[in-house]
């Protein structure tokens, strides 16, 4: 038999063990097309040839490949495009699995102790910070060394799992977030970013931080002690009952009387038991730091937002949804601070 044979569309169909339906469809977007279609009747025919075409099309969509990954396969002109393209899509459905996993194990929980009452937020509550950093990778390994952070999985996406520091249980009043920024991420503005730490041991803490390769900047001292990062970040040890955990962020600004007049009227009252913000105008301390980025758990993030720019705020980012996250939006204070604001 030749592969210029032409088949009409039902024939073509049982041979290459596809649907009628499916061809079609393969055609509308451009994954096979039929080697001819008559003028008048509208009826497709298919080359013989075709048939191995349409089988390794249907064995792709069959592992999910979406179809301009099959597109991409089927015009590739080397081995390595096709495995790239395969390997893309697997780890892709290696984050799904994990996502999968992690549902399964919240309802393990939930079957076993039963399911949490949520809470709904009232106020302004501080729960994620930001700084940034020169080597990411390193300066991750610094913070769990010298600090025991737990670096996990926040936040689960079809194109990727994302990683930081996670405090407490998701929903909970000490949930907490502590980001680290590589220079892709945050451009290294100018001047440090200021943090404090409460730990249960400043004296064992600092040293462990200086053994990592911290500078000391403030040796220990009736509770409480400072270093840098490798990337120059200030923090601040403070003595307290917990193991370390964020406990507060600096931030720099022009004027400390509007700085705090203006989080007073956009925000309210910045309430939490565990997490302080403060400001420092160009007159306090040494470690004056630099623009900083921290976010807000938030009764309502539209008219928070509103309110913001109302009182002098730039937006960055508008209200939205997204993927894994509640609604969302981000602002800059006056002074270039980062305020992100999440739906509580």
């Amino acid at each position: 038999m030749s592969g210029d044979e032409l088949l009409s569309i039902g024939r073509f169909a049982r041979l290459a063990l596809v649907s009628v339906h499916t061809l079609r469809h393969y055609d509308e977007v451009g994954l096979l097309a039929p080697a001819e279609v008559d003028p008048v009747s509208g009826y497709r025919r298919y080359r013989r040839a075709q048939i191995r075409d349409a089988r390794l099309i249907q064995a792709l969509r069959g592992v999910d490949l979406p179809i301009e990954d099959v597109r991409r396969i089927l015009e590739a002109g080397t081995d390595d495009g096709i495995r790239r393209t395969l390997a893309t899509h697997r780890a892709k459905l290696e984050r799904q699995r994990r996502h999968v996993d992690a549902r399964i194990a919240q309802l393990d929980q939930f079957l076993e102790d039963g399911i949490p009452m949520p809470t709904v937020q009232s106020g302004c509550r501080p729960v994620q910070i930001s700084i940034g950093v020169d080597d990411l990778d390193a300066s991750i390994a610094f913070y769990q060394r010298a600090f025991d952070f737990p670096y996990k999985v926040i936040r689960r996406t079809e194109q990727r799992d994302h990683f930081g520091f996670s405090f407490g249980e998701y929903g909970s009043d000490d949930f907490f977030l502590f980001l680290l920024l590589g220079p892709d991420r945050c451009g290294r503005p100018p001047g440090p970013w200021t943090i404090g730490l409460e730990v249960d041991d400043v004296e064992a803490y600092h040293a462990k931080a200086v053994a990592e390769g911290a500078a000391e900047t403030v040796p220990p001292n009736d509770g409480r002690s400072a270093v840098r990062d490798p990337s120059g970040n200030w923090i601040d040890l403070a003595e307290g009952k917990s193991a370390p955990r964020p406990a507060a962020i600096k931030l720099a600004v022009s004027d400390e009387a509007e700085a705090k007049a203006f989080y007073t009227r956009a925000f309210g009252e910045i309430s939490s038991a565990d997490f302080t913000v403060q400001v420092l105008g160009d007159e306090d301390r040494f470690d004056r730091p630099g623009p900083s980025g921290f976010s807000l758990l938030v009764e309502d993030v539209d008219a928070i937002h509103a309110r913001a720019l109302a009182e002098g705020a730039t937006e960055v980012v508008a209200p939205r949804e997204a993927q894994g996250m509640p609604r969302h939006s981000s602002v800059k204070d006056p002074s270039g601070n980062t305020i992100g604001l999440a739906q509580g």
